[in-house]
């Protein structure tokens, strides 16, 4: 009986809290600009210098990349600090669970023998794809502000390589998984050096992700701008590989396959 009036008060909390909530998100709702409304700032003003100044200001190509790395450098700055701390989360919610007893290096590679990856076939496939992808990878990143592509896009690639590699039978098959604290510290690194180069302006008299103050020999601001830019790609490209290798390191470590 007790448990049946805990249920119910349960229930009817976040009957109350969802109507609340619901309430409040109408009312801010009718504050806002309407989604694709012409009149809206974004819509007049905004898109328009974007799109007439986006290569005079960033010399970047692509005005995506313009807006995402240079215009609006916070929000990109603050999207890739949540990617860090939700691989920091899983990590921490994962690391309690206890770890899958590993086979050994011999009972693996006759695992893989016997299943989908094992073949020869597969495991040709992948020894060719996994240097193409690095390469493709590092191809995006270079050349997000001209074309499409960008931090983002080349970090799940580098990270898509790791995956097949680290699927493909070895001898020594301990060797080829990297421990899942180093992911971490790999993408906390990609995030710090995206932070260096907000601040190595503010070193030189500008503000923070004012990249006309850059510290490079350019011949004009422009192009400082196009160099910090790529700092950022490559800060945000080293961030999402290593969270994305985190995530599945710890799913692995704690998966059985035989199920």
């Amino acid at each position: 009986m007790e448990e049946k009036k805990t249920k119910r008060k349960v229930a009817l909390g976040l009957l109350i809290v969802v109507v609340l909530v619901g309430i409040g998100a109408l009312k801010v709702g009718s504050f806002l600009p309407t989604i694709g409304a012409l009149d809206t700032p974004a819509n007049s003003n905004i898109s328009d210098y974007y799109i007439n100044h986006a290569y005079e200001d960033t010399h970047a190509h692509n005005i995506v990349t313009a807006v995402l790395a240079d215009y609006r450098g916070f929000d990109t700055l603050f999207e890739t600090c949540v990617l860090l701390l939700s691989g920091i989360a899983v990590l921490t919610i994962l690391s309690s669970k206890e770890k899958i007893a590993q086979k050994s290096d011999k009972e693996m590679i006759e695992y893989y023998r016997h299943s989908t990856f094992g073949s020869a076939l597969m495991d040709g496939a992948f020894r060719i794809v996994v240097p193409v992808i690095l390469i493709y990878g590092i191809y995006v990143l270079f050349h997000g502000e001209i074309s499409l592509g960008g931090g983002f896009q080349a970090g799940a690639l580098l990270a898509c390589a790791y995956l097949l590699n680290r699927i493909i039978p070895k001898f020594d098959l301990r060797k080829q998984k990297a421990r899942e604290e180093l992911g971490i510290i790999t993408a906390a690194a990609g995030a710090f050096f995206y932070v260096i180069t907000g601040v190595l302006p503010m070193i030189f008299g500008g503000n923070f992700l004012a990249f006309g103050k850059l510290p490079f020999a350019a011949s004009t601001i422009a192009e400082l701008h196009a160099d910090g830019i790529l700092m950022i790609e490559i800060g945000v490209t080293i961030c999402v590989a290593g969270v994305i290798i985190t995530i599945l390191e710890v799913v692995l470590e704690r998966t059985n396959f035989d199920d």
